[in-house]
């Protein structure tokens, strides 16, 4: 009779299968947390290289339609370089480039004023529903790119030389308002990918 006396489990062994069940848990919960963390950080990853790639490629598309049209001050009879870049003003650049759709058919040509700023570590677009805007248009901003670290333009003059204004110092007015450099160089250095350097010809 006892031989054949179903054995039952005792009170150590009901321990000992509880620990192993515990710490199967917590092995199984933290290689599914690594997984899910490993996961969120190549979202992240994907995220923030979109982000490069449209800023940096939205640049190089404003330089390359870059168009030989000067705009009006906002106030007074004056006008702006269709390119300038001024070292005493706080913007990186101010351009006017041609191509942009007008899909809505509103009563505006296809040259699109721009100025890039660099604030708070953030690179910043600025856009003007009309050309020759007033005080009376407010820009349009779009936050590019944060977490940036410097940005710094430079341009290929006639002379084959690189130089960070524009227009060159000493050309003729009316020829500077409308005159475009050959090429240029943008340099963007990120806190996580250093320095991103692209060189765009403008078409003359």
């Amino acid at each position: 009779m006892n031989r054949n006396r179903q054995r039952g489990f005792t009170l150590l062994e009901i321990l000992i299968a509880s620990v192993i069940m515990v710490v199967m848990s917590v092995i199984a919960y933290r290689t599914v947390a690594e997984a899910r963390a490993a996961v969120e950080m190549s979202e992240s990853h994907l995220d923030r290289l979109r982000d490069v790639q449209k800023a940096m490629h939205l640049m190089v598309t404003d330089f390359r339609t870059a168009a030989p049209r000067p705009v009006r001050e906002m106030l007074g009879d004056g006008y702006r370089a269709s390119v300038l870049r001024d070292l005493n003003s706080v913007n990186l650049v101010e351009l006017s480039h041609g191509g942009w759709p007008n899909g809505a058919g509103g009563p505006r040509g296809t040259v699109q004023r721009v100025v890039y700023r660099f604030e708070d570590r953030t690179l910043i677009r600025e856009h003007w529903n009309v050309t020759d805007a007033t005080l009376a248009n407010p820009p349009v901003k779009r936050e590019l790119l944060k977490d940036v670290e410097d940005v710094q333009i430079r341009y290929l003059n006639n002379g084959r030389e690189w130089v960070a204004e524009w227009p060159p110092i000493g050309s003729a007015s009316d020829l500077g308002f409308r005159m475009r450099p050959l090429a240029v160089e943008i340099e963007i250095t990120l806190s996580d990918y250093g320095k991103l350097r692209r060189v765009v010809e403008v078409p003359g």
